[in-house]
């Protein structure tokens, strides 16, 4: 509800602003930007091995910069992207037999995207692709031990979002991903963000 609220929010305060122009800017073009996020990453499936049954989750705020190009055929716009970003909380699961912590940390991503120009100047889109996240795991036993071991996890990555042109060489965008990484992680954020056309 809370996505669906910041969403049409977004919707409701750009188009209006776009319903008085003669032509619209295209989406067309190679483009770089900046977006900052709520991050959540989730820890299931024990993957410290110490016994633990339950999820745990933790939110914290994450940045991505990116690099992309799109081509805008009509009201149908098709891109790919490339990121790099960070954030996001240590999450810890805890059990009578120690513990196991997770600290995010850099993320690099590929995904494409395809969408609808509903308004002028407004973008709907779906995005798929894949992310990595690399992280360090730390595993603390009941008997002492403490293992600390870099890993990098990837996994399918999807969401939604829209974008509006302020004009031919700025937009602005509002999305929501989730991302399936390996060995029992989980990602979800909402992102805002801004981008320059070139």
């Amino acid at each position: 509800m809370k996505l669906y609220t910041a969403v049409s929010a977004f919707v409701l305060f750009v188009v209006p602003h776009f319903a008085q122009a003669q032509e619209a800017p295209s989406f067309t073009g190679l483009k770089a930007g900046v977006e900052v996020s709520r991050e959540r990453i989730s820890v299931r499936n024990d993957p410290g091995a110490i016994g633990a049954t339950g999820t745990a989750s933790r939110s914290g705020i994450g940045y991505r910069g990116y690099v992309g190009y799109d081509v805008q055929l009509g009201n149908v716009v098709i891109g790919a992207e490339a990121g790099l970003g960070g954030g996001g909380k240590s999450v810890r699961q805890t059990s009578v037999r120690g513990q196991y912590l997770v600290d995010p940390g850099l993320t690099y991503d590929l995904t494409a995207r395809a969408g609808i120009v509903v308004a002028p100047g407004l973008l709907v889109y779906g995005r798929g692709g894949y992310r990595w996240l690399q992280t360090d795991r730390i595993t603390t036993p009941v008997n002492g031990a403490r293992i600390v071991r870099e890993q990098t996890d990837g996994g399918a990555t999807y969401g939604a979002g829209a974008e509006v042109k302020i004009d031919e060489h700025f937009s602005l965008r509002a999305e929501y991903d989730r991302t399936v990484y390996d060995r029992g992680l989980r990602g979800n954020k909402f992102a805002v963000g801004a981008a320059f056309k070139f």
